[in-house]
């Protein structure tokens, strides 16, 4: 039953920070990642800073899985991410303008069913995005983002950047237009990403297509030139004592780490710096949040008409770098990578539709970095906080409204088209990353307890303040 549900106000992201709620272990004093409920797999609400302005009229459903909103197009991401292997979820249709194209020269909002209490309102897209996109801008809007379209129109309406000719429009069984969906279809989105081992390789300017014949690379040809082994940002991180203290802080607690990992029953990624910069602090004394960089959206992936000026030059034909033919897993600049074997693979109402994209975008360090003016907090700005990565997103416009399934069982399910095995419902993180979480903050607890030679630091201090502050503890 879709019931609203209008969020309370609270601490939203802003552009160059984001905020994780967080609770203090009254044991240790240390402060923790906390979660908020329910408990699940769903929507995010911490993103979003038009859940906090009530005019919008934007509602999440009880069970915080499905939400629509009014005045606009808002993109809402779920709280659970891939970083490697393939995941499937769906969202069915609530809400959404009839059948047709939308007029030209006119918008939406105004030629539609002004009810709004009305299921025939508003549009969607649907697809995944990584932390670089913004909540203002729609899914497939640029190249953080990839999305299929669940209603008609044109290339020069809908696409931008590296989708001009890429978006998806999509055509569902229910539809009385060939390419228009309408209340009560499903959509079903299943991503295939590469093992960290694969990215960490790509990312390093090491990966060589010969070790891994089975992976599918493109969209360019590699070009036979030196390979790039990112020199200028090794020499940076090193000149940085911030970034010296987290290297060696992660060579000197492999061991803690994988040790309290096994007790856990998971397996640690080889290899792979976690680094959380994070401030903790108390709203209104009843809520606490940790206050983290985030990752700056760089001109190249940006939308075409955003920082023209900024954006790289192709050395051979000097021009921008055409994002739909010219990326490819050693491509000169980081962030402009891809990922070999990636793919998003599409369902319609339990038919399969086929890959409707390849070769996505790496995300991990360089290839995402934190805002400039952060970089002296935790060394050049090139570290992973370990919640990188490709979110299921939806965006709805002017009364589109929409219900999501990140775990089964399916509304159509995905054994249509060729067979995954590997594939699992993207809902199974939720269990996965706070279990990453918990192993993170153990980590930082053993770091500053050794750092400082007590392993009552943090309670310590905690007493100390109180008791300069005149309070009784």
């Amino acid at each position: 039953m879709y019931i609203p549900r209008l969020t309370s106000r609270s601490v939203e992201s802003k552009e160059k920070r984001s905020y994780i709620r967080a609770k203090r272990d009254p044991v240790s004093m240390y402060f923790h990642a906390a979660e908020a409920p329910p408990f699940y797999a769903r929507l995010s609400d911490e993103n979003h800073p038009q859940c906090a302005v009530e005019e919008l009229k934007n509602t999440f459903t009880l069970d915080m899985l499905g939400k629509s909103g009014e005045k606009g197009a808002y993109t809402t991401r779920a709280n659970v991410f891939a970083r490697e292997g393939q995941f499937c979820y769906e969202m069915k249709i609530i809400s959404q303008h009839p059948p047709g194209k939308e007029p030209r020269g006119q918008a939406l909002a105004t030629s539609q069913n002004a009810d709004i209490t009305a299921t025939d309102r508003g549009s969607m897209r649907v697809g995944f995005c990584r932390r670089e996109h913004h909540w203002g801008e729609v899914v497939g809007g640029n190249a953080y983002s990839y999305a299929v379209v669940t209603r008609g129109g044109h290339a020069q309406e809908y696409g931008s950047v590296r989708f001009n000719t890429l978006m998806y429009h999509m055509k569902g069984e229910g539809a009385k237009d060939i390419e228009d969906l309408v209340p009560g279809d499903v959509v079903g989105l299943m991503i295939t990403l590469p093992s960290m081992e694969v990215h960490k390789k790509v990312v390093e300017g090491t990966f060589n297509s010969a070790d891994y014949p089975d992976l599918k690379c493109g969209p360019a040809m590699i070009k036979s030139k030196k390979p790039t082994t990112n020199k200028k940002i090794s020499k940076t991180a090193g000149k940085s004592k911030d970034a010296e203290d987290g290297k060696g802080k992660d060579k000197e607690f492999t061991a803690a780490k994988t040790e309290q990992a096994g007790h856990l029953g998971i397996s640690p990624l080889p290899d792979l710096d976690i680094i959380r910069d994070r401030n903790p602090f108390t709203l209104k004394s009843t809520m606490t949040y940790f206050e983290c960089p985030e990752y700056t959206p760089r001109a190249d992936l940006s939308r075409p008409t955003l920082n023209t000026k900024a954006k790289a030059v192709n050395s051979d034909t000097q021009k921008p770098y055409e994002l739909e033919s010219e990326p490819h897993p050693n491509h000169e600049l980081p962030h402009l990578r891809t990922l070999p074997g990636s793919k998003i693979e599409l369902w319609v109402n339990g038919d399969y539709h086929g890959v409707v994209w390849e070769h996505l975008f790496a995300f991990l360090p360089p290839a995402s970095t934190l805002e400039k003016h952060m970089k002296s907090t935790i060394g050049d700005g090139n570290v992973d906080d370990g919640l990188l990565g490709y979110y299921p997103a939806i965006t709805h416009y002017s009364g589109g409204a929409f219900e999501c399934k990140f775990d089964g069982p399916w509304w159509c399910g995905f054994d249509g088209g060729p067979p995954h095995p590997d594939a699992r419902p993207i809902g199974e993180r939720y269990k996965e990353q706070i279990v990453e979480d918990f192993v993170s903050d153990l980590v930082d607890e053993i770091y500053l307890e050794v750092l400082n030679n007590d392993p009552d630091w943090m309670k310590r201090k905690v007493l100390d303040a109180a008791l300069l502050d005149g309070k009784h503890v």
